[in-house]
């Protein structure tokens, strides 16, 4: 999946949870407070990609390839739910149910990251015992045109790749559905 269905995707998570916990303005939350969740909650679908920047930095400063970014242990579901459970802790410990959402969050938001990386791109469940990636649709890239990192590399890619994948069709779905939740 792509940037906008996992934004899509932390940002239905965010509702939910805040939904489920009932977390608004008659539980003591201000408009101010919600806003600034629903937003932490949106970025937390895609904090499992903060990854790229370091396969970026070894791919040009440390002349080695890496084969998939998310083979590093931040596209494994046990080190966002350690990072979670820390922040609800704090949160614990210092009487704030604000920071207790925000562990919440992280927790919602990048799981629906791992989750949806998982229809075809596979994911470390079972990280740290084991680092085989699980998928449900074993799916290989054909290769295209343009150098990686270029606007012409993910262009082709979009167009000749991902729009064949299913990952693609749950990222469209995923998308509607956030902005109908948006706008209601």
């Amino acid at each position: 999946m792509v940037l906008p269905g996992h934004l899509a995707g932390g940002y239905l998570g965010a509702v939910a949870l805040l939904a489920i916990t009932h977390a608004g303005v008659a539980s003591g939350l201000s408009h101010e407070q919600i806003n600034v969740l629903l937003v932490l909650g949106t970025l937390a679908g895609e904090l499992p990609d903060l990854d790229l920047l370091r396969l970026h930095y070894e791919e040009t400063h440390g002349g080695r390839k890496v084969e998939s970014h998310r083979n590093y242990f931040t596209h494994a579901p046990s080190f966002w739910l350690l990072v979670s459970l820390v922040v609800v802790g704090f949160g614990y410990i210092f009487s704030s149910a604000f920071t207790e959402l925000i562990g919440g969050l992280i927790l919602t938001g990048s799981w629906s990251h791992l989750i949806f990386d998982s229809i075809e791109d596979g994911v470390m469940w079972l990280w740290p015992f084991n680092t085989k990636r699980f998928d449900i649709v074993n799916k290989t890239y054909q290769g295209v045109d343009g150098g990686p990192h270029s606007m012409r590399y993910y262009w082709n890619f979009i167009i000749r790749e991902y729009s064949k994948l299913w990952t693609c069709y749950a990222e469209i779905f995923v998308m509607v559905v956030a902005i109908w939740a948006l706008t209601r």
